[in-house]
């Protein structure tokens, strides 16, 4: 019996830490960070380099996927990262926040860079 309540909990543990959805604030920012790429995505070669257009794709497919998969409506996000890019679209490449959205989606979700260089290398 002892090692059948040790088992469950084991189970329920790990079932609720791997299914857990992410917090408002982490959403927040990810969406910022969404908008951010989606507008360099917009950008042309002879502003941006071509890898930081296919960066700028790679994270933002990246994180319309990741934000879907932890609960958030596809409609919502569109929305919101329609506004942002709204806000940030004309204006020159934005090298101080690329580098600060890069960092923490690095760090907050694992294996995101590997998937966006991935994602990104994919677009031509």
């Amino acid at each position: 019996m002892k090692k059948f309540l040790t088992l469950s909990l084991f189970l329920i543990l790990l079932f609720s830490s791997s299914n857990a959805k992410i917090n408002d604030s982490d959403k927040e920012k990810l969406v910022k960070c969404l908008g951010l790429y989606a507008a360099h995505s917009f950008l042309t070669q002879d502003k941006l380099s071509l890898e930081n257009i296919e960066h700028s794709l790679g994270g933002k497919k990246f994180l319309i996927k990741y934000l879907q998969e932890n609960g958030m409506d596809e409609d919502e996000i569109n929305k919101k990262m329609i506004e942002i890019t709204d806000k940030i679209y004309g204006q020159p490449f934005d090298e101080k926040g690329s580098k600060d959205c890069d960092t923490y989606v690095y760090n907050l979700i694992p294996g995101s860079k590997e998937k966006i260089d991935e994602l990104g290398s994919n677009q031509y």
